[in-house]
């Protein structure tokens, strides 16, 4: 008989906390410590369970909590250690930072990033164990940076200038990183005229753009999962160098 009291109690444990509830929560990367991020409590309804005598005695302490990545944006049961970035107040269940945290740290250029904090609801009546996910979002903290700052090739003046969707034509160059995500990654690469860039700082007063109204001999081409810098025309070695 003593057995069989035993397996239905651990039974009973299993089932309370595989059923846990999910709580969604979300905060900006970057922020201060000690930020505020939510109430698990209120968020997860668990007040209207309860009278507010046994509301009043409740306490929540953090049982589990992993660091923010792609793989924790879904539910995971994976046990992960590494230093706190969440606390949770034991007597009114808000849920803040402990740390400053850099979103690329962990989810480097990627869409979705959270991390799991599991934290246990209880008093002499009452006992919960609630799940939050808390997606960290994402903020426009980092410029694209090319792995070098200047890149030299040679190109005869005779070449023709092929269709610019050709995945062959032209110089194959090194994408920039920015380990921002998606929304505020790498949206478009564009040509830029150095020696218009220096007519406009020297010029104080310049308020206008004469990029479109210069005949630049070089275009991005984008395509074919590949960056390259294609020729617009036939090159006139003699004329550029005028």
């Amino acid at each position: 008989m003593a057995s069989i009291i035993v397996l239905f109690s651990c039974s009973l444990l299993l089932l309370t906390a595989s059923s846990a509830s999910i709580v969604e929560l979300y905060i900006l990367e970057e922020l201060p410590p000690g930020t505020y991020v939510g109430n698990v409590a209120i968020d997860a309804y668990i007040y209207r369970k309860l009278s507010p005598e046994v509301a009043a005695m409740m306490r929540f302490r953090i049982l589990f909590q992993s660091p923010p990545s792609v793989e924790s944006a879904a539910p995971s049961d994976r046990n992960v250690t590494g230093q706190a970035l969440f606390s949770v107040d034991q007597l009114t269940g808000d849920v803040r930072t402990v740390l400053r945290i850099d979103r690329e740290e962990y989810c480097r250029r990627a869409d979705r990033c959270a991390a799991r904090v599991d934290v246990v609801v209880h008093s002499m009546a009452f006992f919960e164990i609630l799940r939050a996910r808390i997606t960290v979002l994402d903020i426009n903290d980092n410029a694209p940076v090319f792995p070098v700052p200047v890149f030299a090739y040679s190109l005869l003046e005779s070449q023709n200038a092929e269709a610019a969707s050709s995945p062959s034509v032209g110089f194959l160059v090194p994408e920039a990183d920015d380990p921002d995500g998606p929304a505020f990654g790498v949206q478009r690469y564009v040509i830029v005229s150095t020696k218009d860039e220096e007519e406009k700082v020297n010029d104080n007063n310049a308020t206008k753009t004469t990029e479109a109204a210069i005949d630049l001999p070089f275009d991005v081409n984008y395509e074919h999962g590949q960056l390259r810098i294609v020729p617009t025309h036939v090159l006139d070695r003699e004329r550029m160098a005028r």
